[in-house]
């Protein structure tokens, strides 16, 4: 066999780095500090990672080029080629970290009764002690899901529940914020569930829903596959549960799944008892609750219809945005608080993969939900947490930026796997920010681009990797968001700036340059203690702002931070920013050195959205935050 042919990278960044490279293929360019970004690196470690990838690819005849100020790129190759190339991106390759080892290790002793340390440490390249310095995060990983690891001579196993491996398993083995996760299946779930034919089992699980046309969302749909897979390779391996959930569906559900489950027991050659039934049921009802049996909510509707209103009614009040008249918001939240109702009712807790993503990239849209959020939560009998109220932020941003959307020039279709709420969220951002520009025809599933739902476009704004499109295709990350909308930007060649009024926000007597090391504390009431003084705010704005520090941090990554009040406690909109010399400790997991403490008045809450935008793009403009650092006056600062 020829090199090329059976030929595999040295170890998993550069499979990043590489799928990557061939994802960009709109903008061409990739920069150094993206990829060290993405991969968690530094971007000395990307050139020599360059370096060793075009060694590796030369058999190829391809070159990773550099083009000054523009960033790397692929040089020319043909389509069979291209997929060479695809398959060598995404191929099995030595893990790259001791938290990929970790991992490796993790998944070892719950797929093997029994493993020996020697196997062990020759399965993943490393000696026995740096195995027993692993074990340690092993033993507190396995803990943390009542797991525990046992030692009997020199074999190793762990001890629990079926019920708590299969729950570490699927919560901690498996990623799926991998951009690979909606695509196809990962070379670590291949690996997992090496004992079946997960492409099988895909197809069985997309007839299925298509025959009974359940419409779901990719991600739900992977959630789905993962579930059986799960279930299917345990039993498979002579593991099966001893109690499991369950949920009470309507007829006509019950009985397609039971077919499913029929044709899933001849193909595989398994058996599913009650109980292995019943918790498949429990997790295809949280990814589609529309199944779930009404039993007495008779009146629900008419209960969500009004509690949405009281929510929207009261949005307009406190912060002077009208939502009211947002038939497509109106029918976004009643699906989902009808699912959610329905979710509570089968008592399960939904985990939005995206959380802390949406927290720090759309703060506004989420202040204004979590503030009128009691509402809901009142009316319907909920508790709605932080992953719930994020689902519900995608809802209310996107309604936001539907106040200023506009028609373009440019035709695109969005490709989105993670679901109606994301995709509306992000095309409503991007026609708002793009308005003059960018026309958005429609939002399609991975699997509806597949089919050809998606042709006819200009181009494709896709939130999953895609390698074979005829159109140019621009790769939007939601880790990323902000960086990904400036390569859009560049490639509208637009010249808007979104942010022209912000600047009288900022006035110099309200930036400040702290040398002096300050508690988190200490600077607030040096900050909030100004904004008196000048009488900008009311008295009880320093109360608001510690009220709304206590719902959830206002770091937002970047180590900038954006304090306010909870609701209203200004009488004008000013910003006081404060750099600080040396990081301080803002919470349990961030330090922060750039401060903005917004007093944001009830008139011009809308009309900051772009403040937001703008903060939040700090995060990733290392340019932006050197100007900063390197400025001596609060002057220089303002007019950065």
């Amino acid at each position: 066999m020829r090199r090329s042919e059976c030929m595999k990278l040295s170890y998993k960044r550069l499979g990043m780095i590489l799928e990557f490279l061939l994802n960009n293929s709109a903008n061409r360019y990739v920069s150094a500090s993206f990829l060290a970004q993405k991969c968690n690196v530094s971007t000395r470690t990307i050139r020599s990672d360059i370096q060793a990838l075009n060694r590796e690819l030369s058999s190829l005849q391809v070159e990773i080029k550099n083009k000054r100020g523009e960033g790397f790129y692929l040089s020319d190759f043909d389509k069979k080629t291209e997929q060479k190339l695809t398959e060598l991106a995404r191929s099995d390759l030595p893990a790259s970290s001791s938290g990929e080892r970790i991992a490796e290790a993790e998944q070892y002793l719950l797929v093997n009764s029994r493993v020996k340390l020697d196997d062990l440490t020759e399965k993943l390249f490393i000696s026995d002690n740096t195995f027993f310095t692993y074990l340690v995060t092993i033993k507190k990983e396995f803990s943390d899901f009542g797991l525990r690891v046992v030692k009997d001579g020199d074999e190793y196993y762990v001890d629990g529940s079926e019920s708590a491996k299969r729950n570490f398993i699927i919560s901690k083995l498996i990623n799926k914020k991998s951009n690979s996760y909606i695509v196809d299946f990962t070379e670590r779930e291949k690996s997992i569930f090496a004992n079946l034919d997960l492409n099988l089992l895909k197809e069985t699980v997309h007839g299925f829903l298509r025959h009974y046309s359940y419409h779901l969302s990719d991600i739900n749909t992977k959630n789905i596959i993962l579930h059986l897979a799960l279930a299917i390779s345990r039993i498979k391996m002579g593991y099966r549960i001893e109690t499991g959930n369950s949920v009470e569906i309507k007829p006509p559900a019950q009985s397609a799944i039971q077919k499913l489950f029929q044709k899933l027991e001849a193909e595989f050659q398994v058996e599913f008892n009650q109980v292995e039934a019943n918790d498949l049921i429990y997790h295809f009802a949280l990814n589609y609750p529309e199944c779930v049996s009404e039993n007495d909510h008779v009146s629900i509707k008419d209960n969500i219809n009004s509690a949405i209103t009281i929510f929207l009614e009261n949005i307009k009040k406190e912060f002077a945005i009208d939502l009211l008249d947002d038939r497509e918001l109106r029918v976004n939240l009643t699906q989902h608080l009808t699912n959610l109702v329905k979710i509570k009712t089968v008592n399960g807790n939904r985990k939005n993969p995206l959380l802390n993503v949406i927290l720090s990239t759309f703060p506004y849209a989420y202040e204004i939900t979590a503030y009128s959020a009691p509402i809901l939560e009142h009316m319907l009998n909920l508790k709605l947490n932080d992953d719930e109220l994020s689902f519900i932020t995608l809802h209310i941003g996107a309604s936001i930026e539907r106040q200023g959307n506009l028609s373009s020039k440019k035709n695109a279709a969005l490709i989105c796997g993670n679901g109606i709420s994301t995709a509306a969220l992000v095309r409503a951002k991007l026609q708002t920010q793009f308005a003059s520009f960018l026309n958005i025809t429609g939002t399609y599933t991975y699997d509806e681009y597949l089919a050809g739902k998606a042709s006819g476009n200009d181009f494709l704004i896709s939130m999953v990797p895609l390698t074979d499109a005829t159109v140019p295709v621009i790769q939007i990350d939601l880790t990323n968001f902000h960086n990904d909308i400036l390569q859009l930007s560049e490639y509208l060649k637009s010249l808007n700036n979104p942010y022209r009024a912000i600047n009288k926000l900022f006035d110099e007597e309200n930036i400040y340059l702290v040398q002096e090391p300050l508690s988190k504390t200490q600077l607030l009431d040096m900050l909030i203690k100004n904004l008196e003084r000048k009488k900008i705010v009311n008295k009880d704005f320093k109360q608001r702002v510690d009220e709304r520090e206590k719902m959830y941090s206002t770091a937002i990554g970047g180590k900038i931070a954006i304090p306010h009040s909870l609701g209203y406690a200004t009488k004008k909109s000013k910003v006081s920013f404060a750099r600080l010399d040396k990081p301080i400790k803002w919470d349990e997991k961030n330090e922060v050195k750039y401060v903005f403490l917004l007093a944001i008045a009830r008139q011009d809450y809308l009309s900051v959205q772009k403040l937001f935008d703008f903060i939040v793009d700090l995060q990733t403009n290392l340019t932006f935050r050197k100007i900063i650092d390197k400025s001596s006056s609060p002057k220089e600062i303002k007019h950065a």
